[in-house]
């Protein structure tokens, strides 16, 4: 209690900050605009563009156009370099890199002003309210998976990598003594031995609360657990960590300090395994866990629907899930304050927002010039909408080329959550593919093994979490070599798309399927739209998609499928 008492107390003034916020969203967000424009005044975007003479929302939206990271991968290089003054008047603490469109990842600027805002008015706030719901979770362990602080560093020895792994390692001792895993383990290279250092540490331990964005990696934590049993029971049993596990040295020997032999603790979950029919299940060796954080919209729905075979696989004591909220390397934009539903409140106090109808954008893709554009205040219930960041770290009017939707207000403020990205891309797990990537890989492969497509078509796969490539060749492929084709896309979209790359090797995202499709397929799907009610002469195809429910008719059945592995991620 005494843990809990005092994180109420130190979360207390960012929550009260946010809840005052609500009832004046719109002149919240002029403050923040303003701030942001006038801190940032004589930085060479903002001489660029004049920001010392923008007078309103209004002429913010004249002066500065809509961006996307390419309109400013430039100016970021130039600070990446080590040159002050180039977005921001702070200099950057760090970057987050995350996957871009091109094959060039993207840096964004992280700035103290960013790492304090999203700190203190993000992080604090969801904390303070989920501790007034959820009292006993800081009485016990908490499990927070996140990625490492620094992955690298820019030609200008600024670093690069994870703010939430920041963050995680520079938490109060007051927070830090709770965390079930050290900082350490979450710098382990290879994913195997990563799941099994978390696993065999979190097994010994009480666990009130689990936080982490994608619950696809609560899922493959369960399942490790349970296929790593034997070794984890030993190793418990023992005060050791097995040698057998690929960890460096130096993070062996961190780790091995803390442990010590608990063979009443091995013991009970050999007892709890049998009970089970040998399956190890978070039920049993976690019976105090009381909430899980983690993502609850978009696309990330159907692992949420497999967590209580784990949980509660008898079905009497569901453990509440609160979002994490609508996060992203560039900006933390919501803070959900209640267990129900994927919303969150909008974070007025830490980037300016503007939303365009999803109707405009898809009128208009290619022309900003042409969208209606609403600030917070204006937004209506149910409504979905392309959302454009302004934030403390140097994006200014930048399209994420995220869709979210309004569900209800608090007090007066909108809550919103993410509903899927927006043109040309998809994201299961956080890859955050786009369809020039795509394009560029299913092209290069068709020259590695001398068979060009003559159509394909992409699509996400959420139930196995993987991606389906329906390819129509020109001639008939032997098995050896659309294997190799597979292999050229999977391995091509890894080199281009950090993040893909990551998904796959962590196997939260499942190798690609081929499906050889017969001649005719395109023209088939054609018809059917045309019929469907699409322009004769205007349909454009999708190459890159969600993927649905098809007619069971023999057109739209593949003629072969072609695997790189019998096992989809996240399955056994």
């Amino acid at each position: 209690m005494f843990t809990t008492t005092l994180v109420k107390l130190g979360t207390r003034p960012a929550a009260r900050k946010c809840e005052r916020a609500t009832h004046t969203p719109i002149d919240v967000q002029l403050h923040r605009l303003f701030s942001i424009l006038k801190r940032n005044r004589d930085t060479a975007y903002g001489r660029r563009y004049g920001f010392a003479s923008i007078r309103s929302v209004a002429d913010y939206q004249r002066r500065l156009p809509v961006i996307t990271y390419e309109d400013i991968r430039l100016d970021v290089e130039r600070m990446a370099a080590g040159e002050p003054n180039i977005l921001t008047t702070e200099r950057p603490l760090m970057f987050a890199r995350t996957s871009g469109t091109t094959g060039y990842p993207k840096l964004i600027p992280i700035t103290e002003s960013c790492r304090r805002s999203e700190r203190i008015d993000f992080a604090r706030t969801w904390v303070h309210h989920v501790l007034k719901a959820h009292p006993e979770v800081y009485n016990t362990q908490v499990v927070s998976l996140i990625s490492p602080a620094v992955e690298g560093y820019t030609p200008g020895g600024i670093p690069y990598g994870s703010v939430s792994g920041s963050i995680y390692k520079n938490m109060p001792a007051v927070v830090r003594r709770h965390y079930a895993v050290p900082y350490e383990v979450f710098s382990i290279r290879d994913y195997q031995a990563k799941y099994y250092a978390i696993t065999r540490l979190t097994l010994e331990q009480s666990i009130a609360m689990i936080c982490t964005a994608n619950p696809s990696s609560i899922l493959k934590m369960c399942e490790k657990a349970d296929e790593f049993g034997d070794d984890i029971i030993r190793d418990i049993h023992d005060g050791t960590l097995a040698r057998r596990v690929a960890i460096e040295p130096s993070i062996r020997a961190a780790i091995e300090k803390r442990l010590r032999p608990n063979k009443q603790r091995a013991a009970f979950l050999e007892w709890a395994r049998r009970r089970r029919d040998g399956v190890l299940k978070p039920v049993d060796y976690w019976p105090r866990l009381s909430l899980i954080g983690c993502w609850k919209g978009g696309t990330v729905g159907h692992y949420l629907e497999k967590l209580p075979q784990w949980l509660d696989p008898d079905g009497c004591r569901p453990i509440p899930i609160r979002d994490w909220g609508y996060i992203s390397s560039e900006a933390r934009c919501s803070i959900p304050v209640s267990d129900h539903g994927s919303a969150g409140i909008l974070a007025l106090t830490i980037n300016f927002y503007e939303f365009v109808p999803v109707s405009d954008v898809l009128a208009n893709p290619e022309n900003p010039a042409a969208w209606t554009f609403f600030t917070a205040d204006q937004l209506e219930d149910g409504r979905e909408y392309h959302i454009i960041l302004t934030t403390t770290g140097g994006l200014y009017r930048y399209n994420i080329n995220d869709i979210i939707r309004v569900e209800g207000f608090y007090n007066l403020t909108p809550q919103i959550t993410f509903v899927r990205k927006g043109q040309g891309m998809t994201n299961l797990t956080g890859e955050k593919l786009s369809v020039d990537q795509v394009i560029e890989a299913v092209s290069d492969a068709g020259r590695q093994i001398g068979a060009l497509p003559t159509h394909f078509k992409a699509e996400a796969d959420a139930e196995e979490s993987r991606y389906i490539l329906r390819v129509e060749f020109q001639e008939q492929l032997s098995k050896e070599r659309g294997r190799r084709f597979l292999t050229s896309v999977d391995e091509y979209l890894k080199h281009v798309n950090i993040e893909y790359k990551a998904k796959r090797e962590s196997m939260r995202l499942g190798p690609p399927v081929l499906h050889i499709m017969s001649e005719g397929w395109y023209e088939h799907n054609q018809r059917r739209l045309v019929a469907q009610g699409a322009p004769a002469f205007q349909t454009k195809a999708e190459l890159l998609t969600m993927a649905a429910q098809r007619p069971a008719d023999a057109e739209a059945q593949p003629e072969r499928i072609i695997e790189l592995s019998s096992t989809p991620a996240g399955r056994r």
